[in-house]
C-alpha cells in the first residue's frame, strides 16, 4: 500500500467487489484479501491480477519518452531530471513497492533544487507529503509526537532555507490546500478512526495511501512535463 498508482487500482477492486456483493454476484462472506492487514500476495476479486511482468512493462513504457529524449539531447541537467523521473516511475508502477522507496525519489530530486525556483517549489511539496506518507511506519504510541516534531522541524528549516534562495518561492492554491488537508487527514487516521472504529485497523493505512497517492501522482506529472 505504498502511495502509488496501484493504490487506486486496489481501491477500484475493493469498490467494485462491494457493488457486486450488493447485487449478489459475489458472496458476501469474508474480508477483501487486500484489507486483511497481512503482509502477503493477495488476489483481486474483480480486476485482473498484476504480475511483475505487467509492472515492468508499464514502467518501461512510461520511461521510454524520457530515455529517448535523454539519448537525443544528453546533458547533465537532463540526466539528473531523467534519473529522478526513472526513480519516480519505478515507485509509481513498480511491483510490491515499499513506502520507504519514496526516499529513492527525494534524494536525486533534492539536487534539482539548485536549478531553479520551480524545481525547488515542487521538491518542497513532494518532500513534505512524501515524508508524511511514512507516518504509518511509526505506529507505536511513543512515536506519535516524535514523527510530528521531526516532520515540522525539517520542513520549517527547509522552508526558511529555500525562501532565502528563492524569495519568490510560493506554492499554488492546490498545493496549499493539499498540505492543509494533511492536518485533517492526520486527525482522521491517527485519532478519530482508531477511537470510533478500532476494529478496522487497516482503514487508517488505506487513507494514508489514498491521500498521499494524489500528491505523489500530482508531483510526478509536474516533473514529467518539465522534461
Amino acid at each position: 500500500w505504498a502511495p502509488n498508482f496501484w493504490t487506486f487500482y486496489n481501491l477500484l477492486d475493493i469498490c467494485l467487489s462491494k457493488v457486486l456483493r450488493i447485487f449478489h454476484i459475489l458472496p458476501k462472506t469474508g474480508v477483501h484479501p487486500l484489507m486483511s492487514g497481512l503482509v502477503q500476495q493477495a488476489d483481486f476479486l474483480v480486476l485482473p491480477n498484476i504480475s511483475p511482468v505487467h509492472s515492468a512493462t508499464l514502467t518501461l513504457v512510461a520511461l521510454t519518452p524520457v530515455l529517448v529524449k535523454l539519448f537525443k539531447n544528453p546533458s547533465p541537467g537532463l540526466f539528473l531530471k531523467s534519473a529522478t523521473a526513472a526513480a519516480f516511475t519505478s515507485f509509481l508502477l513498480g511491483y510490491h513497492v515499499h513506502e520507504k522507496a519514496i526516499l529513492v525519489i527525494l534524494v536525486p530530486y533534492a539536487m534539482l533544487v539548485f536549478s531553479d525556483v520551480k524545481h525547488a517549489r515542487d521538491y518542497y511539496f513532494l518532500s513534505f507529503h512524501g515524508t508524511y506518507s511514512l507516518f504509518p511506519l511509526l505506529f507505536e504510541a511513543q512515536e506519535f509526537l516524535v514523527k510530528i516534531v521531526i516532520l515540522l522541524m525539517v520542513h520549517s528549516f527547509m522552508s526558511i532555507t529555500l525562501a532565502r534562495m528563492y524569495p519568490d518561492l510560493k506554492l499554488n492554491m492546490f498545493e496549499k490546500l493539499y498540505l492543509v488537508g494533511l492536518v485533517f487527514h492526520f486527525l482522521s487516521a491517527e485519532v478519530i478512526l482508531p477511537l470510533l472504529l478500532p476494529h478496522l485497523e487497516f482503514l487508517p493505512l488505506l487513507l494514508y495511501s489514498a491521500y498521499c497517492s494524489i500528491g505523489v501522482g500530482y508531483s510526478y506529472i509536474k516533473l514529467y512535463t518539465k522534461l
